[in-house]
């Protein structure tokens, strides 16, 4: 047996004592931080369902198991519409997963690579922890479904999204912003415009936030003095011919008939084409105005999943994982998935919707398989078809199918809120939800603009000398720019690749590549730094051209000591020996800083070169370059009588004569610069240097 394939074979059925032991003796990669029985990737109903499954069935047997969800709370969705309307507040549908799953271990983070053949998974806890790996025997997939709004134009920067709380307080806010604003204005019209609200989508979101909209709207306009009751608007925009077709054709009709009633606009057959800032543009050509739009359409399969897909890791069907009744993944021994991320099959044929109620079942069915196959008993399938579904339109209406029987009015309405009110995990969040219900039948809604306080995309900091930004391995968050002070990069071993100062900025190689520090990053005195968040930096480089080939350019001076130990390699060996003195071009074009534009202008015409050494009485004290003398021209009238001092010179890099051609190479590679300096002692111009003057060879004096 390989020592790869040992390590496999220990990692999957010994602990993590024994797999030390024979990493120690084999001198192989170092253990996974931590070790888990069984690791769930998703906080959502599959997820969490699973691992109660698995702490109720492995009582006394010690069985390790971690939920790893980017929240450490489970998102009740189907209650996210009523968090918009003020119905609930938004911490009533959250369940921390730690109180849920009791005896599992939480761990907060992002997954960002899975090593199926050694049963690894990396883990990005955040900005402040680094990058660590899990072990684990048995892994359970459920991250649920991802977004994708980039295939409408406009879509992504403009929509607002109904996928977790913090976007339901997002909406909230914001409508309610809009009418605070709307109360200024003195325009009927001008208020219209502010206050048209677009909803996308006609399935249970789309119904249910357009209904809790005008909700919300009408409950709290008797506030707004200034405000009519007929400059509010809300529409719903549908591709299909009736709204929610996972019910009965009349049932879904009504649900039109009572929206419609309530104010909300229908629009069907419709597909949205593009989205900007005021408008909301259909694919029959008409325009709709809107300041604010909400998008619940859209899914696509997630990121983590696409990936393992790729890589031929995982079987995928439509984007989905293609999994076995049982929840196994089809062909891959020891891996199960559930929920939206799943192609989860009916036993009476078909495959599950992705709603709660499958997601919930799918995830304790594979809880029990995983016991099952643990304790090596047969798996048993997934029996479950549905027992119907529930929609709230909102002014105390809602609709059911459920059993096969149809529900409407008032009595689906109770329905909906008893049976949600039940699935409510928790009895503390039960409790809350019945009282907040309650006292909304009697009370107006809640119209605090709460605004919520979202990360800025950039973020200043004080460094204390000695402070450390970052190390190398970390993963890289931001750019980082100093406002004061300094900061030093620093190689492993210790050496300078780049010291930044007022006006520089760093962190941009990281953020191009692999999104991991190569360096350490180390204050060497009192310094400020903008940071600017990585996803905004890189939003920045893809839309403008300009920036991109910028940060592209100044990431070339971060080498390591490899890549530069390469490039000296290349050099001719007689090369490698010599000095700055035996490689540099002597015979220099330069000006005097006294000449003018004009005697620049003949130099150029003279010796045709980009960049020409600026001295005072010999001594080196700038470079000009023809670009900037080009500009100079054209931004002063075409006149060539000024001196060559005024105009704005670059810093030259400077070596002395004896510097030794690897030290060269590096500090050209580090610096960033295409040229070198060549002065004596007292700054006087001797020659110049470029990389390809490195590889002719030594010149003969």
């Amino acid at each position: 047996m390989t020592n790869e394939a040992a390590a496999r074979f220990l990692i999957r059925h010994f602990s993590p004592s024994t797999w030390l032991a024979f990493c120690t003796h084999s001198h192989m990669t170092k253990l996974p931080d931590r070790q888990f029985d069984v690791a769930i990737i998703g906080g959502g109903f599959a997820g969490v369902y699973c691992a109660k499954e698995l702490l109720k069935r492995s009582v006394g047997s010690g069985l390790r198991v971690a939920v790893i969800a980017s929240e450490n709370h489970m998102v009740f969705q189907p209650m996210l519409p009523e968090v918009v309307g003020g119905s609930l507040a938004a911490q009533h549908v959250v369940n921390p997963i730690r109180i849920i799953c009791q005896g599992a271990e939480v761990l907060k983070g992002e997954v960002t690579a899975i090593d199926l053949a050694t049963h690894v998974l990396t883990l990005d806890g955040g900005a402040c922890a680094p990058h660590f790996t899990i072990g684990f025997k048995h892994l359970m997939l459920a991250p649920g479904a991802h977004v994708d709004l980039s295939r409408i134009p406009g879509m992504s920067e403009h929509a607002f999204l109904m996928r977790n709380v913090g976007d339901a307080m997002k909406l909230r806010a914001a409508i309610i912003s809009r009418m605070e604003e709307a109360n200024l204005l003195t325009h009927s019209q001008q208020r219209k415009d502010l206050l048209s609200f677009v909803v996308v989508g006609g399935g249970f979101s789309g119904v249910e936030t357009a209904g809790q909209i005008q909700d919300l709207i009408a409950g709290v306009l008797r506030y707004y003095e200034n405000i009519q009751s007929d400059e509010p608007s809300v529409t719903l925009v549908h591709s299909g011919d009736r709204l929610l077709g996972m019910l009965s054709e009349s049932l879904g009709d009504y649900t039109g008939d009572c929206l419609a009633k309530m104010g909300v606009k229908l629009v069907f057959k419709c597909r949205v084409r593009a989205v900007t800032a005021r408008t909301v543009q259909l694919s029959d050509g008409v325009s709709l105005n809107c300041s604010l739009v909400v998008c619940t359409v859209g899914n696509a399969p997630h990121p983590l999943i696409q990936k393992l897909g790729a890589a031929n890791a995982l079987p995928l069907e439509r984007g989905k994982i293609s999994v076995e009744p049982t929840g196994a993944v089809k062909g891959v021994e020891n891996v199960w998935s559930a929920g939206d991320c799943a192609m989860y099959p009916k036993h009476n044929g078909g495959t599950c919707p992705e709603t709660a109620q499958f997601a919930m079942r799918q995830g304790v069915v594979v809880g029990k398989n995983i016991v099952a196959a643990i304790e090596g008993k047969k798996l048993k399938p997934f029996t479950f078809t549905g027992l119907g579904e529930l929609a709230t339109i909102g002014h105390r209406k809602a609709v059911a199918q459920i059993l096969g029987l149809r529900f409407s009015g008032l009595i689906a309405w109770f329905m909906w809120r008893s049976i949600y009110l039940m699935k409510l995990p928790g009895i503390d969040r039960k409790l809350r939800v019945m009282a907040e219900w309650t006292f909304e039948l009697f009370f107006p809604r809640d119209i605090n603009l709460l605004t919520p306080n979202f990360s800025s995309p950039l973020g200043e900091m004080h460094l204390e000398p000695g402070d450390s930004l970052f190390h190398s391995g970390e993963p890289a968050q931001s750019l980082y720019a100093v406002k004061k002070g300094r900061v030093d990069i620093t190689d492993a071993q210790g050496q300078i690749v780049k010291t930044c100062g007022p006006g520089e900025h760093f962190g941009e190689r990281a953020l191009l590549s692999d999104g991991v520090w190569r360096f350490d990053a180390t204050a060497k005195e009192a310094s400020e730094l903008v940071a600017i968040d990585g996803e905004t930096f890189k939003t920045l480089v893809k839309s403008i051209g300009s920036l991109d080939t910028l940060f592209r350019a100044s990431a070339q001076q971060y080498h390591l000591p490899e890549e530069i130990q390469q490039t000296v390699a290349a050099i001719p060996e007689a090369t490698r020996s010599a000095t700055a003195a035996d490689v540099m071009t002597r015979d220099v074009a330069s000006l005097e800083s006294s000449a003018t534009v004009q005697d620049a202008v003949t130099e150029f015409q003279t010796h045709p070169h980009s960049t020409y050494p600026i001295t005072d009485g010999g001594r080196v004290v700038g470079l000009l370059r023809r670009s900037i003398c080009y500009e100079w021209l054209k931004n002063h009238g075409l006149t060539c009588v000024d001196k060559l001092s005024a105009l704005p010179l670059t810093k030259p890099f400077c070596v002395t004569s004896d510097t030794p051609v690897p030290t060269l190479v590096q500090t050209l590679m580090r610096t960033g610069v295409s040229k070198a300096v060549v002065v004596d002692d007292q700054n006087h111009l001797l020659g110049m240097i470029t990389l390809f003057d490195l590889l002719k060879g030594v010149r003969q004096a």
